[in-house]
Parts: structure tokens; C-alpha cells; sequence
């Protein structure tokens, strides 16, 4: 399994090159812009297409119910925590893509790569805690949107637990692309 953090975005450049809508667009690109800002760690450009009071509602059963940071200082922090733990290296091979004026849906199998360290730190075991593990699993996203276009938080739902040993695959550095060397994870 070779990690693309590009094909994240790639459906959504396809559904925004075909959609018409001005307003539709614009929550699409906002999209975009998230999951590259989020990819290459530009804090900024991921924080602008944040609105003031974001909330996040995680169900996926062993991540807790309703779980997820509420607010933007409780968001930026789990940003900041997600670039300082190296799991910012993602691959969300999106399936399917439904656009409102208020929200997107994304629906696919997320690949997210764990350094084995955060893993242990998690309560699992991994063979080598120095090594990256992919952890996948399948995932719908709602990303809803306020009259600006800026996104009011994520609800995620999973198809299941999220640490089980079927979904931790140890990856190779050739599974890894150049910007998980170049950033030093």
C-alpha cells in the first residue's frame, strides 16, 4: 500500500470541476483547501476555512460517542496535537460526494498512518514502535458549513471499532510518500 495524501482531495477537484452552483463551489473548495492545508500542515490556511466556534462529533465507538474537540481553541489544539503526533498523513479514497448549501458529505475507505509510538501510547501493541502503521478503516464525513462558507465542525461515523489489529498495517518507507520523510515524522 503506497499512501497519496493527494487522492484525498482528488474527488473533490473532480465534483468541484463539474459543479455549477456558485454556492456549492464555494463549500467544496473550502473542502479542498481543508484537507490540503491539513496534508502539508499550512495551520493557517487550515484555520481559515474554520468558522468561530467549530464543533466536532467523533462516532466511532472507541474513540467515545459524541467524542471531538468543541470550540476553536479545543479544534486548533486537536490540529496542533495531530501535526505534533505525525498522524497528519492521510489517504481518504472518497467513494461518493453529496453537496447541499449548507453541508458536504463524504463517504470512502480513510488510510491514516500512526507512528507505532502513538499506537503504544494508545494501548496498543506494534512489533516496532520506531515504524509507521497505516490505520484503516471506512468512514463517512459531514462537514457542515455557516452562511460564510466556513466549515462548523466534522461528524465522523466509522464502520467500527478503530483499533483493532485488522486495521493497523505496518507500512515500509516505501509506502510512505516523500512528504512523510521531508516533514521529519
Amino acid at each position: 500500500m503506497k499512501i497519496d495524501p493527494t487522492r484525498s482531495w482528488a474527488a473533490v477537484e473532480e465534483r468541484l470541476a463539474s459543479t455549477d452552483s456558485p454556492r456549492h463551489r464555494q463549500l467544496l473548495q473550502v473542502l479542498l483547501d481543508h484537507l490540503e492545508a491539513e496534508a502539508t500542515k499550512d495551520f493557517d490556511r487550515l484555520v481559515s476555512t474554520l468558522s468561530d466556534d467549530p464543533q466536532y462529533h467523533f462516532w466511532i465507538p472507541d474513540a467515545g460517542f459524541d467524542a471531538g474537540p468543541k470550540g476553536y481553541d479545543a479544534v486548533t489544539a486537536h490540529y496542533t496535537q495531530l501535526y505534533e503526533e505525525g498522524r497528519n498523513t492521510v489517504q481518504y479514497d472518497i467513494e461518493r460526494i453529496v453537496v447541499d448549501d449548507y453541508c458536504v458529505v463524504t463517504e470512502g475507505v480513510f488510510h491514516q498512518v500512526y507512528p507505532g509510538r502513538v499506537l503504544v501510547d494508545r494501548g496498543l501493541e506494534v512489533d516496532d514502535p520506531s515504524s509507521p502503521y497505516a490505520l484503516t478503516m471506512r468512514l463517512v464525513l459531514f462537514w457542515p458549513y455557516d452562511d460564510d462558507g466556513k466549515l462548523t465542525g466534522e461528524d465522523s461515523y466509522s464502520d467500527g471499532l478503530m483499533f483493532t489489529p485488522e486495521r493497523i498495517t505496518k507500512l515500509s518507507p516505501e509506502d510512505l510518500p516523500d512528504s512523510y520523510a521531508d516533514a521529519g515524522a
